[in-house]
């Protein structure tokens, strides 16, 4: 190891010709320590790797990190080649569309008006996207417009029941049947299915099968009650689809259905908690980074002996 001076000198180029002094992180990829400076009004630096806490080995590659806004650029070299100049051209990091729920924006407000150049772009998109799959994973649903497409059903006992509308009460003098004339067949039949995914905001196509165990698939459309007829109603919130003439028979593959689920915009409790959760990890990040910093040694078992491993 050394703490010999290493200068790394180098030139940013941004997209916004109007770049101010921006944060320039020198990393030694080897040992994670990493120090900075910040660029004049040029877009011109100048870092030391004698500047590492620990110094660093001639077979060390160091890289250097820049995230200005929404623009982002890193380069790397082995210190072994002697190289001394990293020019960096910053590229553009496209407004992410994958995340839903909040954006990258709303996390750095809420971090307390830092920017990019405290923590970077991406970093912050890949913390969204998996703060909402955690809340995808925990409610069992999608707080966005989501399409499923053909989404097969068998039609069975376990897979359907009778709709309150469908249940037979017994008849007494003077009241007929509550049974709706245009029902599927007998009150005991079951008239209900769900969809995999809900609350709905639309079904697109609804299929039941004509063919014969023996046979291929043979769809048939069914069409959505209106008012003035029709096949099917459907609940948006419970994703339940009744069936009021014309409904599948008893059997595997019976339906095929293709639905949009989810919310048609985020909901506001959505937002905020995708916000605090986001602001979770990156805090997490933090402490983990500094404290881990600290560590001079990490004990690990090995079998049943525990062994003590120095940290360089």
């Amino acid at each position: 190891m050394t703490s010999l001076p290493y200068p790394i000198n180098g030139t940013i180029t941004a997209v916004d010709l109007s770049t101010p002094s921006t944060k320039v992180v020198l990393r030694n990829d080897r040992t994670g320590e990493t120090t900075s400076t910040t660029s004049n009004a040029s877009g011109q630096y100048l870092l030391d790797a004698g500047n590492f806490t620990s110094g660093y080995m001639t077979s060390d590659r160091v890289t250097i990190v820049i995230g200005y806004g929404d623009e982002e650029g890193e380069g790397s070299i082995l210190l072994s080649s002697d190289t001394h100049t990293i020019d960096i051209t910053l590229t553009t990091i496209a407004d992410s569309t994958d995340t839903t729920y909040c954006t990258i924006q709303d996390v750095l407000d809420e971090l307390g008006d830092k920017t990019t150049d405290d923590i970077s772009y991406e970093r912050v998109r890949k913390i969204i996207l998996r703060s909402e799959a955690e809340i995808d994973e925990v409610s069992g649903t999608k707080f966005s417009s989501t399409t499923v497409t053909d989404e097969i059903h068998d039609y069975n006992q376990y897979t359907s029941w009778a709709s309150p509308e469908g249940l037979n009460f017994p008849r007494r003098p003077g009241f007929g049947s509550n049974n709706r004339g245009d029902s599927i067949g007998p009150a005991s039949a079951n008239d209900s299915i769900r969809t995999d995914k809900y609350p709905l905001i639309s079904v697109t196509s609804l299929y039941k099968n004509v063919g014969a165990d023996y046979q291929a698939d043979n769809w048939n459309e069914l069409d959505e009650q209106t008012g003035s007829g029709g096949d099917f109603v459907k609940d948006l919130t419970t994703g339940v689809i009744m069936f009021v003439a014309g409904g599948p028979n008893y059997g595997r593959r019976q339906l095929k259905v293709t639905y949009v689920y989810g919310y048609s915009s985020v909901p506001k409790t959505v937002e905020r908690l995708c916000i605090l959760l986001s602001i979770r990890d990156v805090l997490n990040s933090k402490r983990n980074s500094d404290t881990q910093k600290s560590m001079t040694s990490l004990s690990v078992m090995v079998g049943v002996k525990q062994v003590e491993v120095e940290l360089v």
